[in-house]
Order: C-alpha cells, then structure tokens, then sequence
C-alpha cells in the first residue's frame, strides 16, 4: 500500500467476485463501515480506467441490481420502478492499488443513507397512513415472496454453481496433475539433453539448471544455485563482455546477461571453468535468450551450452588439413571413382599450368602426355582395384604441351561400407631431377668449371687411342701441365679469380690443339693432352713451345692483370710406357723434374728421372726416421741494432747432420717436409729447443729476443695454439723472449684463420714478424689487419743494392723502411753482407739488420761465446 493510502482514512471492498455473465462485466463486493455490525454489499464498476461503487440494492425497494444493465453507459436502471442510480453521481469512487480497492470514508453519509433507507420513521395515527402502511406491508409481503423466490432460485444457482466448483476443482486437480506430469517430463528432458542448461534471474544467478551440467562440469546443482552464471566463464572472457558493454545507468551484476538483455538474444563461444580443469579446456557454444512472465515481465534469461571442442578440434584439423592441401609443393588432386577432378591445390596449377576452373569437372585424361602405351594404364588401374593404391613415375603434359615426368602416388578412398568414393592422387614434379640425372652423367665425364673431359674420360679416350696406336703402329705423346704460381693468385684474388683463370687458361690450350687432340682436366691447376697419330715427337714439341709462350701472356680478371706460367712434362708411348698407368706416371715425374729446373719449361720424360723420384722417397723416409732420432740442430744468426750496433736478439735456423752427408741446409728438406706434413713434428721440435735457448739468453741480456719460424702447415693447424701454450709452460718461457715469424704467402694460405691465429699470439703478449716482406703480395690492407710489431724486408731486395743510392733498388728498400716507421713497425733488414748496405740502411733509419757482414748462422755455444762475451759488433 502506497503512503498516500496508508495515511488516510478508507475502507477496504472485501470478497470480490467477478460477474462476467452481465454487461457490461462488475464484481459484488463487502464494505464495513465504521460503527456497523452488518456489512454493506456493494457493485464495483470500471467506467473510463475509474473505479465507482454503488449499493447492490435499489434504495426505492431494496431490488437486487446485479444484473441490471448499464443505460447510457453510466446509469442503473431498478426493473421494479425504474429508478435511475447515475454511478458517477450516485455513486463513490474508489481507489485500486495493489489488486486490492479502496473507499474514502468521507463518503460515509452516502453509504450509510444507502444502509438506513429501510429505517425511515412510521408517521401519523391516520387511517390514511395506516392505509399506506398497510399497502407497503402488502407489498413488503409480496418482495418478501419474490425474495424467497429469487432466493430459491439463487439457493439452486448456488447448488449448481457448488456443483461446478466440485468439477472445476476436479478438471484443476487433475490439470496440476498434467502440470505435475509435464514438469517432471520437461525435467527429463532437460537431463537428458547433450546441451547444458541454465535459468538465471535479474541478477544473473543461476536459479535452475539440467544434470548435462553436473556430469560436463563437475559441479552439484547445491554448489551452482544461487552462484552468478559469470563465475563459470574465465576472467578473461568476462573481462571482454565487460568492456563490450555500454555505459547502463544500473549496476551490472552480470556482463554475460546485460549483454543477453541488450541484444534480446546472444550466441557465442566461450569456454566454461569446470570444477576440475584439465590440460585441455572445453569449447562452448553459448545460446541465450530472455525469459518473460506471462504479463511481460523481465524474469532473467535461458542459457543452453553446447560442447564443441571435438567439433573446434576438427575444425583445427580440417584447417591444418586445407592448409597443408593448399601450400603443399606438391600436386594434390581429388577425383571421383570415373576419373573426373573434383578438386585441386595451388601447386597442381603451378606444375600443371592450368588455372582451378579449367580443370574441375575434367577427367583426367586432360593430362596425358602419350609418352606411355595402353597397357601402362592398364596396369596402373590393375594396381588400384586390387591393392588400392599405386606409385610410380609417370610423364604428363601440361598446359602449354610440354612433357612432365612426375613421381605420382595414387590412393583410393572408401566410406563406412567399404565402396570407393574418391581417388587421392599426390604427384611431385621431378623435371629438376630428371634434369639433375642428366647433368650427374654430364660430371660423370666432364669437368664442371671448365667443361672438359674430367679424369674418368681421360682414361678411357688414352686407353682407347694407345689401342689405336698399337695397331697402326703409331706414337702418342702425353702432356701434364701444371700451372706455376697458380695457388698464389687464387689465394690473393679469392676462389672467384682462380675460377675464371682456369676457364681462359682451359680456351687458350684447346686453341693450340688439333682436332684430333684431346685437352683434360685432372684436378686443381693440372691438365692433360693426349696427342694422337704422332711419327715423331716435332709435332710434341712445337706445341709444348707454344703452349709455354700462350701461357705468358697477361691475363685480365676483372681489375687485375695476373702472369701465369706452365710447366710442361710429356711422356711417348711406346718409348716411355705400353700402358695407361705407366704413361700418365712418366708424364707426371718429367713435370716435376721440369719444375725442378725452374718451371716455364717443359721436360720430355727420362730414365734418371725414375731414379730422381726414387731418391726423393728416400729423403722422405731418411727425414722421418731423422725426426724420430733427433738428428737436427739449431743455428742462430744475429740480429743487431743499426744505430748502436748492440746484439738484441737472434734468429733461430734449422740444420740436419745427416750421417754420411754431413750438415745439411734447410732448403734440402724443408719443402719435403710441408709437403708430408712432417714439418709439424720439426717444427714442434724447432719451438720447443729455441724456447730453452731463449730463456738462457734473455736472462743474459735483457730484452734479448729469439725469433722462430712457423710453417704453414704448423700455424694452421687446429691444434697450434694448445701445443704453444704447452710447451711456454714447460719451457718455462716467458712469451716476450721470443719472437714467431711467418710470411706473407703463409698468411696467405687461410688469411682468416692466420689472422685468427696470430691474434691468439699476440694476446699471448709473443711478438709477431712479417717475413720476406715485399715477395708476395705486399697487402697494406692485410698488413693493417694483422698484429705485426715487426717488418722483415727479403734478403732478394738487400742483395739487389749494387751502391747506387738513386736506384730503383735503393727506392725499394727506403720505401719499406718508410712504411715500418709509418705503421710504427720495427723494420728488420736480412742479408746485408756489405758496409754500403748497412750504411743505406743507417741512413734511411732502419732499425735491425742481420746478415753475413754481422754474422753467419752459429750453433748455440759458439754464438754464446761469440757474442755474450761482447756487447757490441765488432
């Protein structure tokens, strides 16, 4: 009840009932008023969206007005005699409010005028009025008969209307009954739906929900009633509801159901916490819509979850499936059982060159090449009735005619019932390979960089022509060319020069040669010619002449000019050998024998060569068995000070007493030696004996500095620095005492690894020397980038000096002078064996000279004697 209401002074129309059966519609009604034991029955009328009340009986005669109808919309008309009660005039208003009805007790005096219409005074003794009296008894007699009638009729409405409400109350019972039945029906079918279910409220509480979920979640329905629907999604997707959301003028209890309430409806994935979470989390479809009483009223929402996470799972698959079919390289086509496409990926288009739309509905045979016969196919779809699928090699044609081998796999696809469906075909092109077969065979035989005939070839063309030979009873000649100073360019230039110099050098043999000659390239900087159908060996001759004199010619790579030179050895069949194996072996010994001699040259082969070769093999077995019993010896030349002539160090020189040959000097061995890896025992042997020496002579004389040489092979190789280190620490050497020198061509070799090596020298705190400087390639670059402290100008440019301060000689030596004191380099002069060359070199401030003017290589106790003894030159 409202305030307005409750404040005030009313009473209250009890025991309403409607009477639907007259017109217009009214309800009969008690009102107790004050002060009154019986209460009044009352008509309650809807006039225009008003409330008005009357008495249900005419004031005249007190006749019952339930079913008397309306006049004019407004008026009761008694049947008795006629009187009018006008509702709006007559009557009272009243007040509904809350489906109950309310009348003002400031009416009371009508209401009670209307009570007490019976109770009027008797009047006069008269006879007149007794008359009257007696009229009105009379009458009173007959309504009280007519009462009694309509009572009776009433009391048999009553019956009738009991009678009813005995069956309406049967027809209701047995309708709770279906209602019962229908809940409990609709209830299991709730249970048994694959969807979760919820009801929730106003608020998003879930009031109602199904056993699906209690049996996805884990949850019992007592931990879920009550609970807010979005407790179930996680923070991060009721964070995104949230934020999806307008500005609402109420508090949100609920994203998930402001966001139903917004849209009238919401479909969605969403994840669902369950009780105990996995790895894996469920995937839901989330469908909602909202929930209205019969009035209309908001009551909250139905939310259905449906689990499909087998179904996003598949979906995944399915994409990664059409992924892999669409970005695969290789050709996938499916077709019907008949052959007919019914789908292809890109790559089928790009092998193929058809475009999608050109070949979808096409059979299959749009592809053959008619490269294969009939019974290829006939037995291609022998294969996959029987087995179900097959594999192999087949060519196709493609858009633009050209033929297509491919490496094809073919599966055929059932369903349930075991009947063919689709055939799958996986096809990858295998033109490259077909080509790379061809190309296998072409390097089977040719040389790559240069195109010609490779050693296998060779072979079999000299096979082949000394049978010629023999049966036409002719000579040949074999050439072995070795290219001189070949490694010399390709390591300063890089891979790149070297290439493009064996290809001109490859053309400039085969334009010397005849067509009958064969030209072939062995390895490396090495070639072979076969000259056929010789009488003589002029022709051999001549040749190996112009081909020395071709190979002088400059050579233009790129920027660079770069000389060349050959040496030339041949061997003739069947002078020198009946035999491929005994020929190409004669031909090689005479080209080292002509390089020997000083290469440029050619050299027919010998028999003494044999015996050079044979001596050779026994100065390599005489240095490995010379290693083994330490048959070597130090020598030290002297380096001194130029300005103040005083000793500061000394450069350690190897030397073999070989027993019955005597001393033996380094150049006899030492290039044997690199080429049989025995230099890295020697020089491990050299480091570590110059070490010891240099600890003597540093504790001599301070800042006495020992320089050792390092080969190539020996400062390359992977284990250099661990066995430097090793033999420091047993030395016990201290790294300043010693000096290692290497040379520009050994750097050379690997400049990256030498570079690398020689900074782990120098951080070692080891001085680092460039040797023979100015005789190989004389890099400022490189001589930048290395650690070098010092400069070791070549003997060759010394020795050159003939006295002449203004000569060419002169400019040399001053301008490597220069360079030292530029870089800050100590310079060092070798072979100075005369005044004036150590006089030039005072002059230009050369800083160290050593040579036989000083002193010749001494052995360690003849130099101590020699030189500790004294401090300065004499």
């Amino acid at each position: 009840m409202s305030q307005p209401i409750a404040n005030a002074a009313v009473a209250v129309i009890e025991a309403l009932t409607l009477l639907d059966s007259a017109e217009p519609p009214r309800w009969t009604g008690r009102l107790q008023l004050p002060g009154k034991q019986r209460p009044l029955d009352v008509l309650l009328f809807k006039l225009e969206g008003e409330y008005w009340a009357v008495p249900d009986r005419c004031p005249h005669q007190g006749y019952d007005l339930s079913a008397c109808p309306l006049t004019n919309g407004d008026t009761l008309s008694c049947p008795a005699h006629g009187h009018r009660i006008a509702l709006k005039t007559d009557g009272y208003p009243v007040t509904a409010y809350d489906g109950q009805f309310f009348v003002s007790l400031n009416d009371i005096d009508a209401l009670r005028a209307a009570e007490d219409w019976s109770a009027a005074p008797a009047g006069g003794e008269n006879a007149e009025t007794m008359q009257q009296l007696r009229e009105e008894i009379k009458q009173l007699r007959l309504a009280n008969l007519k009462q009694e009638r309509q009572i009776l009729v009433i009391t048999q409405t009553m019956d009738a209307m009991l009678s009813e409400t005995e069956a309406q109350k049967i027809i209701l019972k047995e309708k709770v009954g279906q209602q019962q039945a229908l809940t409990r029906f609709v209830d299991s079918i709730m249970d048994t739906m694959d969807d979760l279910l919820f009801v929730i409220d106003q608020q998003g509480l879930i009031r109602r929900l199904n056993a699906t979920v209690s049996r996805e979640l884990g949850y019992s329905d007592a931990e879920l009633l009550g609970t807010g629907i979005d407790d179930l999604l996680p923070p991060a997707e009721r964070q995104r509801l949230a934020e999806q959301l307008p500005s609402l003028p109420w508090p949100v209890n609920s994203a998930l159901l402001e966001t139903i309430r917004l849209n009238g409806h919401y479909s969605h994935e969403h994840q669902l916490l369950a009780k105990n979470q996995g790895v894996q989390k469920a995937v839901y479809w989330l469908k909602s819509n909202l929930l209205h009483s019969a009035q209309g009223k908001f009551e909250g929402a139905v939310v259905t979850a449906l689990n499909i996470t087998e179904l996003k799972n598949r979906e995944t698959q399915l994409r990664l499936s059409n992924k892999v079919f669409q970005n695969s390289c290789e050709a996938i086509f499916i077709t019907d059982p008949h052959g007919t496409i019914l789908e292809v990926n890109a790559a089928f288009c790009a092998i193929t060159g058809y475009q999608r739309h050109e070949v979808l509905g096409q059979n299959t045979r749009l592809l053959k090449s008619q490269l294969h016969d009939q019974a290829f196919y006939q037995r291609l779809w022998q294969t996959l009735l029987n087995q179900g699928f097959w594999k192999g090699e087949i060519w196709d044609r493609r858009k633009n005619g050209e033929f297509c081998p491919m490496l094809t796999s073919i599966n055929a696809v059932s369903n349930e019932q075991g009947q063919l469906t689709h055939y799958v075909a996986i096809a990858t092109d295998i033109s490259y390979q077909k080509q790379a077969e061809q190309e296998l065979k072409q390097l089977a035989y040719y040389d790559v960089l240069t195109k010609l005939p490779n050693r296998a070839l060779f072979k079999d063309r000299l096979e082949q022509e000394i049978l010629l030979a023999q049966r036409n009873n002719h000579r040949l000649a074999l050439f072995f060319l070795d290219l001189d100073h070949f490694k010399n360019i390709n390591d300063t230039l890089g891979h790149w020069a070297g290439d493009c110099l064996l290809q001109i050098i490859a053309t400039r043999i085969q334009g010397c040669l005849r067509k009958s000659d064969t030209v072939a390239r062995l390895s490396g900087d090495e070639f072979t010619i076969i000259l056929p159908g010789l009488n003589g060996i002029a022709i051999a001759t001549e040749l190996a002449q112009q081909l020395i004199n071709v190979m002088t010619d400059p050579v233009q790579l790129k920027d660079h000019t770069v000389y060349i030179g050959v040496s030339i050895g041949i061997a003739v069949f069947p002078d020198d050998g009946g035999d491929f194996y005994t020929l190409t072996k004669h031909a090689d010994t005479a080209m080292y024998a002509s390089k020997t001699k000083g290469r440029g040259t050619f050299q027919y082969f010998e028999a003494g060569m044999n015996e050079a070769a044979r001596q050779r093999l026994l100065l390599e077995n005489a240095l490995r068995l010379a290693i083994e019993q330490e048959e070597f010896q130090l020598y030290y030349q002297p380096k001194a000070d130029c300005v103040l002539g005083r000793i500061i160090g000394a450069e350690a020189l190897i030397r073999w007493r070989r027993p019955g040959l005597g001393m033996m000097p380094p150049d006899s061995f030492i290039s044997i030696a690199e080429e049989t890896a025995l230099i890295v025992p020697l020089g491990k042997w050299i480091l570590k004996t110059a070490c010891l020496q240099a600890n003597v002579w540093a504790k001599k004389q301070a800042g006495f500095r020992t320089a050792i040489n390092l080969s190539p092979r020996q400062l390359l190789a992977d284990d250099f620095i661990p066995v430097l280190d090793a033999i420091l620490a047993e030395t016990g050497t201290d790294p300043g005492w010693i000096e290692l020198e290497v040379t520009e061509s050994l750097v050379m070799h690997d400049i990256h690894t030498a570079t690398e090596r020689l900074h782990q020298i120098r951080q070692r705190g080891i001085h680092v020397a460039m040797d023979d400087f100015g005789t190989g390639y004389s890099s400022l670059s490189y001589l930048k980038s290395l650690p070098i402290q010092t400069l070791k100008i070549d003997r060759s440019f010394i020795q050159a000096y003939n006295g002449d301060p203004a000569s060419n000689e002169a400019a040399f030596i001053k301008t490597f002078v220069s360079l030292g004191q530029i870089l800050d380099i100590t310079v060092v002069a070798e072979g100075v064996e005369t005044e004036s060359q150590l006089s030039l070199l005072q002059s230009y401030g050369c800083h160290v000279y050593q040579g036989y003017y000083l002193s010749p290589p001494l052995p360690e106790d003849e130099f101590q004697r020699r030189w500790f003894d004294h401090d300065s030159v004499e």
